[in-house]
């Protein structure tokens, strides 16, 4: 193979897939995307940039958690009737995963992307929350609950501090008295997301997409890849697979299972509201977050296992995420049309032990993977980047960072 079509080819045109091109910036790229029907969630998500969120997603009672809300049926989790039967699979490795070492082993990796990404985020310039991220507790317990995410957090090494209760009302006026007790995040914060996935995509000037395209076959060798479209065939040193929920698909066609499932999850914007909350929010009892965007506040809640095609909007869901809402921010009455309020779902693309698969496919150099993020896919996207970039280019990985390889 000798004469190429770009330097990197990247399968994926969401957040992961742009940031990737970003990242190599100074190369050609070609994007390959399916089109619209598999945008996965990089438009209309929360917009949450959470150095938080280190913990893999499979940790210690994860399990009983799941358990509770598919009992309480509150919405929180919950299984589609269109998860297929490979999910039972998923799910059994995930509770398999759900232990201390698990979380010992790709916290620190998944902390080093987060923070690289919340510090790549905040060079870009863009409009971002005035206010750090505030975990809002409710209820019985919660103060006791504040101060033990605080002392995990310092002992991750994050900022976060305990907000006096006598401020918390004088601070968001529109929170409805609960037994609340707030903990400040204080290196997270909110972005638009739909301006993040735009601003990368515009970055690497090189950049070409290809849009409504649908990859058939894979044919890595020892001095490139062939991508095999429906019309045609592509060829380039180094290929990235950044196809979200849809990344199994392709790693099949080079005889490899990735443990990744749809997680679906909803998006309402309440529009035009004359005062808005300032701190983008995570409610940990409700569970559902909250960013303010201009005159509005993007609601966003749902881990729902499914197939990666599934985008049907359940209008029962919109409704119970309002009243979710209702419960803990004064909001207007839910209007007559759901429209208005901009109903929107993506799937997520979750691994079956809460972290991302980051690196080369083992025994094709060539082929570097970068998908399995969950629901820090926007939060992690620019810190994934870098360190595909370094992948391709030869730069060092630290320990912490190889613990994300996809062969592990």
């Amino acid at each position: 193979m000798s004469d190429f079509d770009a330097d990197v080819i990247v399968i994926g045109g969401g957040i992961i897939g742009v940031a990737v091109a970003a990242a190599l910036k100074g190369q050609s790229v070609l994007v390959i995307d399916s089109g619209s029907p598999k945008f996965g969630t990089s438009s209309a998500n929360a917009g949450h940039i959470v150095v938080s969120h280190a913990t893999p997603f499979a940790a210690p009672g994860m399990v009983g958690q799941g358990l509770r809300s598919l009992l309480a049926r509150d919405g929180a989790f919950a299984l589609s009737p269109r998860l297929p039967l490979s999910g039972l699979t998923w799910l059994a490795r995930f509770t398999a995963h759900c232990t201390a070492r698990n979380a010992e082993t790709l916290t620190p990796g998944i902390l080093s992307l987060l923070r690289n990404s919340a510090t790549g985020v905040r060079t870009l310039g863009l409009p971002t929350s005035t206010y750090p991220i505030w975990e809002v507790f409710t209820g019985n317990g919660s103060r006791n609950r504040a101060a033990h995410e605080v002392e995990h957090m310092r002992g991750l090494g994050i900022d976060a501090a305990h907000i006096d209760p006598n401020l918390v009302s004088e601070a968001e006026p529109l929170l409805l008295p609960r037994n609340m007790s707030v903990v400040e995040l204080r290196e997270d914060f909110g972005v638009d997301p739909q301006l993040l996935w735009e601003t990368l995509k515009a970055t690497n000037e090189q950049a070409t997409f290809l849009n409504n395209r649908t990859v058939t076959a894979i044919d890595p060798s020892a001095d490139g890849v062939r991508v095999h479209l429906s019309s045609t065939t592509l060829n380039a040193p180094k290929l990235v697979i950044a196809a979200g929920a849809w990344t199994p698909d392709l790693t099949k066609l080079l005889g490899v299972s990735l443990p990744i499932i749809a997680a679906k999850g909803y998006s309402i914007t309440v529009p035009d509201l004359a005062t808005n909350v300032q701190h983008p929010m995570i409610f940990a009892d409700e569970k559902f977050v909250v960013n303010p965007l201009d005159n509005s506040l993007r609601i966003s809640a749902r881990f729902e296992l499914t197939r990666a095609s599934d985008r049907t909007i359940d209008p029962k869901r919109i409704k119970h995420t309002y009243a979710q809402a209702k419960r803990v921010v004064t909001l207007p009455p839910l209007p007559d049309s759901l429209d208005s309020l901009s109903p929107w779902t993506g799937v997520r693309p979750a691994s079956a032990d809460g972290a991302p698969y980051i690196g080369p496919l083992k025994g094709m150099p060539n082929v570097v993977v970068a998908a399995g993020h969950g629901m820090t896919g926007t939060s992690s996207a620019m810190g994934t980047a870098d360190l595909v970039a370094r992948y391709i280019r030869g730069g060092s990985i630290s320990t912490s960072e190889l613990a994300l390889t996809p062969n592990r």
